[in-house]
């Protein structure tokens, strides 16, 4: 039994969110909130097992309950909201930095056609989320403490055209940070799957380039690859890359349950680049893109694993480990370090 709190202000959007859950019956609603300092409060009193969060709540926002509720009694918490304009997304983002494990669409209206769709998916990832253990945060001056990592020793490693990184939960702030530490001149062309609810990724594009340094953007189909140019695969179709040093898209099954998937990008970038790839696999739940992590490897290229310390979920990471997929097993500031160590010798565009 999954004991819940809803926190949501609209009392209609609340009722049919309360009704929805408790019809699962592995769910049970033990409280609602209408603020954000009512969730704080409900958060410390009922220590419920998992929280759902509005972000746009009157007085205390979804952002600052989620830092309240991290930092004094931490409990998995999943942003439910309707769809966001790009201008919001630096809130929405910034929550999921406030340790928020995911951020899902309410459910269609009540008796519309995608209605029970819509709730047996936010249904089914809420019981995915509910499973995770999260750990107290602190928030000195309004940020997270840095995690101190030890220097990691690593060795030379071979220039390379292509970066691809993998994602899922926990993934946005990472990602962050990882471009935002790369140089302006990067000289390789760099591809993102993230793993997202339907309807952010434009958001999560915008949110991530006010601060990255090289230019991000949504892949889009036959679009050049161009060395220092950062491409995240767009809502409902797989990434893939060509010999020509072009994006595909397709609209190909889910794997792993998923589309757009890790394990499609690498396997291209596998096929396509070789010993010219790198691929990079982050935190996340279940398996997408070990194995295919593996092909990097075997055709020569550079394979990184984030490590179990600095990952809030150790699966597609620890799952690349397990089959001996990763030459490299490394907290953030060792990825980033071996990406300032990628070089390429300059042509203006990506091509093998």
């Amino acid at each position: 039994m999954i004991r819940l709190l809803v926190v949501e202000d609209s009392k209609t959007v609340q009722r049919a969110l309360v009704a929805a859950f408790e019809a699962d019956p592995e769910f049970k609603v033990i409280g609602t909130a209408e603020t954000g300092e009512e969730a704080v409060e409900a958060a410390r009193t009922l220590k419920p097992d998992l929280i759902t969060m509005d972000i746009n709540l009157p007085g205390m926002d979804g952002f600052d309950a989620t830092r309240a509720i991290m930092s004094s009694c931490p409990v998995p918490i999943v942003i439910v909201t309707g769809k966001m304009n790009p201008k919001d997304s630096a809130t929405l983002f910034r929550v999921m930095e406030a340790g928020a494990l995911m951020v899902l669409s309410k459910p269609d209206p009540v008796g519309s056609p995608g209605y029970q769709a819509s709730v047996d998916y936010l249904i089914h990832h809420l019981k995915l989320m509910a499973e995770i253990k999260v750990v107290r945060r602190i928030f000195p001056s309004g940020k997270t403490i840095p995690r101190t990592e030890r220097p990691v020793p690593l060795p030379p490693v071979q220039p390379v055209k292509v970066v691809a990184i993998g994602a899922s939960t926990g993934g946005p702030p990472l990602l962050r940070q990882i471009l935002a530490e790369l140089p302006e001149r990067f000289p390789a062309a760099v591809l993102v799957v993230q793993h997202m609810a339907v309807g952010f990724t434009e958001n999560f594009v915008h949110w991530l380039n006010r601060s990255s340094k090289l230019p991000v953007q949504l892949g889009t189909d036959g679009a050049q690859l161009i060395p220092g140019q950062v491409y995240v695969a767009p809502d409902h179709f797989h990434m893939e890359v060509t010999r020509s040093g072009r994006i595909l898209l397709t609209d190909a099954a889910p794997e792993h349950g998923v589309r757009p998937s890790v394990s499609a990008l690498f396997r291209s970038v596998a096929h396509c680049y070789g010993r010219q790839a790198m691929g990079v696999l982050l935190t996340g739940m279940g398996k997408d893109g070990a194995l295919e992590l593996k092909a990097i490897r075997g055709r020569g290229g550079i394979t990184v694993a984030q490590d179990r310390e600095s990952s809030m979920v150790f699966g597609m990471p620890g799952e690349a480990i397990e089959i001996d997929a990763a030459q490299h097993v490394l907290p953030p500031g060792g990825i980033i370090e071996l990406l300032h160590r990628v070089t390429s010798k300059g042509a203006s565009a990506v091509s093998s």
